[in-house]
């Protein structure tokens, strides 16, 4: 049944018209009527009508206008014009409009408007087998697409024993291919950064965005996407290119677009030359090495495989051992310095940039680093929520493509630990620790007491106690003990001092209450230490 919709300035006429013929012995129902151009329009958009009958001129908005109005808002339908003699003009444009036919309002008769009507039902056939044979050319498309991902996620990202079956059409496609292989990150890298990108989000906008460049510069191209932060391209550049220029054309668009609309950039490898898709799988792998290059070096951005690229392997076994750092960085830390922690990071990029790990060896390093800081900080209840958890922070080290983009986490990660720091030097419980640990080392040589040391502060020894405990996890008599026999040991092995003169420098009441220190410090007497320390200079003798 053809839905019509009647449009006339005068209501008899919208009258006689339909009363003319019945409309369902030919297949058609009068679904609405109209007598203005606007309440046309709102009419036609609604109700999606087959056949269109509408008076050419009408005031205000005429027929054509209708029409025309209609059609630029997407709106399909066949239409049939009614005239006057002397708007013949009109007529011939609404011809040219596409009419199925126009009608002589003084001349219409019941057959006129029958024939009228097939040639209109003719014209909807017509429209029908159009948008049929679109949509037949858009399946089979889209069931190419299909085909080739599917193929080329199983010979790449599901190998097997069998490779899988091509086809004569995905050999023809892609007889001359490359694999492009690029991983996204976020243009700004800091620690602890929350996951800003919900990538299966705006996977659709990505790979639509991806895909409409690659049609540009590509005769045929298949994305995969291994990871979510990770594209894979199989791409057959246009006969006519340039190839290398293309390509790199490509990855440059890519990257404008990922900033320009995700705040996104990436870095690129693209494989040689393959002579079809066979070959592809070999390519995945000169991808994979070319963006290695990337990772040592950022600033390329776009990389090409070469044979020399094997070279980057010998870097995959070499041993990288941060552990030496830990000792130290824990004194800073429970000593609430900053600087020398800032320091210490700046000795471990030194080590980075010497001896470039791989991505694997890097990641494991700052997770090892992070793990350590946070079981040291942990304790400190004014930290809490400051750690994400480890597999956040390994997730986030994962997604960094290049060394640049670790150094940039570690001096984050540095810069937010140095300020944990500086906070806790700043506030007044450590501060008095701080002060009390300041006076120990410039009066160690005197018979120290706690109470000294508070009455110093002007607090408590109560509260001088507690605060020291919580920070240093000791007591102040241990500590002082400590830095005693530190220097004890200094003087011992100088070989200058017999042992009660030490005590007695050191400010212990007598040389046995400074062997039972010094023994409950070390382990040893410091007459054991004293031979063990001549012992081994005579081996080095």
């Amino acid at each position: 049944m053809y839905r019509i919709i009647l449009i006339d300035d005068e209501p008899l006429i919208l009258a006689g018209i339909a009363s003319l013929i019945n409309w369902e012995d030919h297949g058609c129902c009068i679904v609405g009527k109209a007598t203005n151009g606007h309440a046309a329009i709102d009419l036609i958009l609604e109700a999606r009508p087959d056949i269109v009958i509408t008076d050419i001129r009408m005031p205000v908005m005429d027929g054509l206008e209708v029409i025309e109005t209609c059609k630029d808002k997407g709106c399909e339908f066949a239409f049939i014009f009614l005239t006057n003699l002397e708007d013949f003009q009109l007529a011939k444009q609404a011809v040219h409009l596409g009419a199925a036919d126009y009608l002589v309002k003084l001349d219409l008769q019941p057959q006129t408007l029958i024939q009228a009507l097939d040639r209109a039902k003719e014209h909807c056939s017509r429209m029908e087998s159009h948008h049929n044979r679109e949509l037949y050319s858009i399946l089979l498309k889209d069931n190419q697409k299909q085909l080739e991902r599917t193929y080329f996620s199983q010979l790449l990202l599901q190998p097997s024993e069998h490779e899988p079956a091509s086809s004569p059409d995905i050999d023809a496609r892609y007889q001359n291919a490359y694999v492009i292989l690029f991983q996204m990150k976020p243009e700004q890298i800091l620690f602890g950064q929350p996951e800003t990108y919900d990538f299966q989000f705006i996977s659709n906008q990505l790979l639509d965005v991806v895909s409409g460049i690659g049609a540009r510069y590509f005769s045929s191209h298949t994305i995969l996407t291994p990871q979510k932060d990770t594209m894979l391209l199989v791409v057959s550049p246009k006969a006519e290119s340039d190839n290398e220029k293309s390509l790199s054309e490509f990855c440059a668009k890519v990257n404008v677009a990922l900033g320009t609309y995700f705040a996104l950039t990436a870095l690129f490898g693209v494989s040689q030359k393959k002579q079809g898709p066979s070959f592809v799988a070999r390519a995945y792998e000169e991808a994979r090495s070319a963006l290695e290059h990337c990772y040592y070096d950022s600033a390329l951005r776009i990389a090409f495989y070469r044979d020399q690229d094997l070279r980057l392997r010998q870097h995959a076994h070499r041993e990288f051992n941060i552990n030496f750092l830990k000792k130290s960085m824990s004194t800073a830390v429970l000593e609430n310095e900053s600087q020398d922690l800032r320091d210490m990071f700046h000795e471990l990029s030194e080590l980075f940039c010497q001896y470039k790990p791989d991505k694997t060896q890097a990641v494991s390093a700052c997770i090892n680093i992070y793990s350590y800081l946070h079981d040291l900080l942990k304790s400190d209840n004014a930290q809490d929520g400051a750690f994400p958890y480890s597999i956040d922070i390994a997730e986030q080290l994962s997604r960094l493509a290049s060394l640049d983009d670790i150094l940039l986490w570690l001096d984050s990660f540095c810069e937010k630990i140095c300020a944990m720091l500086t906070d806790r030097k700043e506030k007044r419980s450590d501060k008095f620790v701080y002060m009390a640990k300041r006076y120990i080392h410039e009066h160690y040589r005197e018979k120290l007491m706690l109470s000294d040391i508070a009455e110093y502060l002007k607090i408590s020894p109560g509260y001088l106690s507690s605060c020291f405990s919580r920070c240093m996890n000791q007591t102040v008599s241990d500590y002082i003990a400590e830095v005693k026999i530190a220097h004890a040991k200094e003087l011992i092995d100088s070989g200058q001092f017999l042992i009660y003169e030490i005590a007695d420098q050191l400010g212990f009441e007598n040389a046995y209450y400074f062997s039972k220190v010094f023994k409950k410090v070390t382990g040893i007497s410091p007459k054991n230490y004293e031979c063990r320390h001549k012992l081994d200079n005579n081996k080095k003798r």
